[in-house]
């Protein structure tokens, strides 16, 4: 009986001299292990208590217990005395010398085309234009019919524009917003003010009550269409429309803005070039291009060897389109024009391909 007495009580003390040693809780564990884990040497002592004399199991039994006890108590204190350590010195490693300079605090910056936008908009201003903007999920009346387009126009084709169903659509362009607008400047009390943008647009006119106000407005924002991505064409990209109706608005009052918006914007150098075109909802229309930033007008790889870069689309405002904006197109007339923000930022940057401006490369972008 002593010698088992001895042997246990001896475990104990050698448990107790290697948890004082452990000096860290790994090696903690690993004493836990070998003497209290299941083949550890005072649980296997304990299980053999079973198989001594019945005279010696109490003896046995109590020094046993005594023993695991004693290991338990040593464990739990050598824990918490390394935690705590392990907690001071995580707590000086993180401590902040307030003594320190600070980090300084990285600025953001606009992108690209957002201060293209910006600074177009700021020379519209000066022109007196208010500025508007419109949804980007349309009607369909609003973003076709309202602006003329015959119903068999190839634009209105799903291989061309992005349907939602087939009476709402994601904006090919601005010019919905001309009808908006048009709308929008009738007098308190006009039904033109409410009515139902999916009633037949021609009706405006009739259902007026009053004399609508002349308008000068710009409206910009996001369009899409389903376009192969090229060095000039996204199938995501931003406009800007510019409108004016009022009394005796001719070509040459276009002609005259786009003249002092482009050498306001991109320098007096800058030449303008006005092409006969067709657009549903102008007439007469026309194209107009300014001379090409790379090339100076010689010809290269971005103008397509021309000289010139196509920028937007304008002309005089169809009289069908004034009727459903509920103005008396023999009364007044008015001029359009629209093109894209991303040509601009093209322009104006040096940019070569129009995809790098929505690649979010920090790089490109830092240098704005």
């Amino acid at each position: 009986m002593e010698t088992t007495v001895n042997e246990i009580l001896g475990y104990a003390e050698a448990a107790e001299k290697e948890v004082a040693a452990a000096g860290s809780l790994a090696e903690l564990d690993q004493v836990r292990v070998a003497y209290l884990g299941s083949k550890g040497k005072i649980t296997t002592a304990l299980k053999g208590i079973g198989r001594l004399p019945a005279e010696q199991r109490p003896a046995a039994g109590q020094a046993a217990n005594q023993a695991r006890g004693r290991v338990e108590e040593a464990i739990t204190a050598r824990r918490a005395a390394l935690e705590a350590a392990e907690a001071a010195r995580k707590a000086a490693s993180e401590q902040i010398d307030v003594t320190l300079p600070g980090r300084g605090v990285e600025v953001g910056h606009r992108h690209p085309l957002a201060i293209t936008m910006q600074r177009a908009l700021s020379v519209f201003i000066g022109l007196g234009c208010e500025v508007m903007t419109g949804p980007e999920v349309e009607w369909f009346e609003l973003n076709w019919t309202a602006l003329n387009y015959p119903p068999d126009h190839p634009a209105m084709d799903e291989q061309d524009s992005f349907y939602i169903t087939d009476a709402v659509m994601l904006r090919t362009h601005t010019s919905p917003a001309q009808i908006r607008a048009m709308r929008a400047h009738h007098q308190e009390g006009c039904a033109v003010r409410t009515m139902d943008w999916r009633q037949p647009p021609l009706e405006a006119l009739a259902l007026c009550q009053c004399t609508p106000r002349p308008l000068r407005v710009v409206v910009p924002g996001r369009t899409y269409r389903r376009e192969a991505v090229t060095l000039t064409h996204h199938d995501i990209f931003h406009q800007l429309e510019c409108l004016v109706v009022g009394p005796g608005i001719t070509f040459g009052d276009l002609r005259g803005t786009m003249n002092a918006f482009v050498h306001e914007f991109l320098g007096p150098r800058t030449r303008v070039r006005f092409r006969p075109d067709y657009f549903p909802f102008t007439e007469p229309s026309a194209d107009f291009s300014v001379s090409c930033e790379f090339c100076d007008g010689q010809g290269c790889r971005f103008c397509k060897h021309s000289g010139w870069v196509e920028i937007g689309g304008s002309g005089l405002v169809h009289p069908n389109v004034l009727r459903a904006g509920g103005y008396d197109p023999e009364v007044v007339s008015g001029f359009a024009f629209g093109f894209g923000i991303d040509r601009l930022a093209q322009r104006r940057y040096g940019i070569e391909q129009i995809r790098t401006l929505y690649e979010n490369d920090m790089r490109f972008l830092r240098q704005f």
